[in-house]
């Protein structure tokens, strides 16, 4: 499998709030049945385990997490689970554990091997933003910008976050809070992945209990 980082840089400290995002979801989603929960208990694990040119980025199952790290100002780097999914609602552990303030780390869906797809990612600084990187386009769009909410724990503190992508619905949730939602219909299936990406340090990133769900749309 041939893994890629984004060459372009990316810049998202002290971003402003998005304008007209919603306090509460506009759609109520109904989780249906567990489709997989990773602990990474077990060395052996379906997700991408390597490391890339003279370990610039690695993901590995290390103390019953998967451990993902990339240098600084690289781009993001990213672990998928082969697995490909429509409509899906995947929740995961996330907490940072090496690396400077600002750096963004998340959960994928409806992705592809190029890093394609959609982005659910926080920050150690306590923001958060949902992106979506395209074929041939070198820095993902932002299609909720980078914004602070205060349910994001900062620093070396672990979040539990939540992605839903339904149809063209794409939500998001941090410790059992709504942070955003949008709708974009350009990605309908791909695998589960998991991402990060750094500024001015190395970043190391563990990921835990990912769980997938089944989801649906219950309507307004």
């Amino acid at each position: 499998m041939r893994i890629f980082l984004f060459l372009s840089l990316f810049v998202f400290l002290m971003m402003g709030c998005t304008p007209g995002q919603p306090t509460e979801p506009s759609q109520r989603v109904s989780l249906g049945d567990e489709q997989a929960h990773y602990t990474f208990d077990d060395p052996n694990t379906p997700w991408d385990v390597f490391s890339l040119n003279g370990e610039q980025a690695i993901f590995r199952v290390v103390d019953g997490v998967l451990q993902g790290a990339v240098i600084a100002n690289h781009g993001y780097i990213w672990s998928l689970n082969q697995a490909r999914f429509n409509d899906v609602a995947v929740s995961a552990t996330v907490s940072q554990t090496k690396g400077a303030r600002g750096n963004g780390f998340g959960v994928m869906c409806r992705a592809d091997e190029q890093g394609n797809g959609y982005y659910f990612v926080v920050s150690s600084a306590g923001q958060f933003a949902i992106l979506k990187a395209q074929p041939n386009v070198s820095d993902p769009v932002r299609l909720v910008d980078w914004r602070s909410d205060p349910a994001i724990f900062q620093k070396a503190e672990s979040n539990q976050i939540k992605a839903i992508c339904v149809g063209d619905y794409l939500a998001f949730y941090a410790n059992g809070h709504f942070l955003a939602e949008v709708h974009d219909s350009e990605f309908s299936s791909g695998q589960l992945g998991v991402v990060l990406g750094a500024i001015d340090e190395t970043l190391w990133v563990n990921f835990d209990d990912v769980i997938v769900n089944n989801v649906a749309l219950l309507g307004g």
